[in-house]
């Protein structure tokens, strides 16, 4: 009982580490999506893993844009489920019609609590429930569309996580995570696997593994996370925030943020901040 108390302390802590952004869900997204938006935390025992579920309503066809936050993410409409790997770039989903959009998201490294996978198979990848190893994941979108229900549908997802969960013990892995997270992506690598005091190899094969990325691409996507946040949420200068987050310039933030956003700053804050759904 010591011991798990012990995790799930850690797991908590993990949480108030790092907290995934994705524009498409703050209130200006949203709104100039045509989007409604219902969510839920999960329970204690799932928290520094599950890190919530939502639920999506639209009135029409439309664009879900997803930015890379070095998470996976299960998807549930009422005509089955998908699986999305951590993203290497931005990219659209598309809700094909009217109607509500169930999701799960995890945290980084997440489901190895829950099954045993090389998540490095689906990194941007979506794919089919056929991914789990669990024969009822296959029918969880007919139980849950029974339901009208935004919290009853939470309540029997978490109630299908918690069958399926097993906290792993605490390791220098999660050690190596809470680093990334506080240093905001500013740790090299070969830093980062002398502090764990396992090699850059080893530690580069439990990343991939776990989360689907080379440890340097996940520091640099948990990096970028910050940038992209800041530039969004705050309207800072990007010199001043390529200083802030350890970028050689300005031409080095751009740089990065372009081969994964797909567009500049500028672009994509108008992308979210215009009325794009009334256009």
């Amino acid at each position: 009982m010591v011991i798990m108390a012990l995790i799930y302390a850690i797991l908590l802590s993990m949480k108030n580490l790092y907290t995934s952004f994705q524009p498409i869900l703050s209130s200006t997204g949203l709104s100039h999506f045509g989007l409604s938006l219902q969510q839920t935390n999960s329970c204690e025992t799932l928290q520094g893993v599950v890190h919530s579920y939502l639920q999506i309503r639209t009135d029409r066809a439309t664009a879900y844009p997803v930015i890379p936050d070095a998470s996976q993410a299960i998807f549930i409409s009422d005509t089955g489920s998908i699986i999305g790997g951590a993203q290497l770039q931005a990219r659209d989903l598309y809700l094909p019609q009217a109607g509500e959009y169930f999701g799960i998201r995890f945290y980084p490294a997440a489901l190895r609590h829950f099954f045993d996978l090389n998540v490095a198979e689906i990194t941007n990848q979506y794919v089919n429930n056929q991914f789990f190893p669990c024969q009822c994941f296959a029918e969880l979108h007919n139980i849950l569309y029974q339901n009208s229900s935004f919290l009853q549908r939470s309540d029997l997802c978490e109630q299908w996580l918690l069958k399926n969960f097993r906290p792993q013990p605490m390791s220098a892995f999660d050690h190596a995570l809470s680093l990334i997270y506080q240093s905001h992506g500013g740790i090299k690598v070969s830093q980062l696997a002398t502090v764990v005091g396992w090699s850059s190899r080893h530690l580069n094969r439990l990343f991939r593994f776990n989360t689907g990325l080379s440890t340097k691409l996940f520091i640099q996507i948990i990096r970028l996370q910050q940038v992209c946040k800041q530039l969004y949420t705050e309207s800072s200068d990007s010199l001043n925030t390529a200083f802030q987050f350890g970028f050689f310039d300005q031409s080095h933030l751009l740089r990065d943020y372009k081969k994964r956003m797909l567009t500049s700053p500028n672009l994509f804050q108008k992308r979210f901040m215009s009325d794009f759904y009334n256009s």
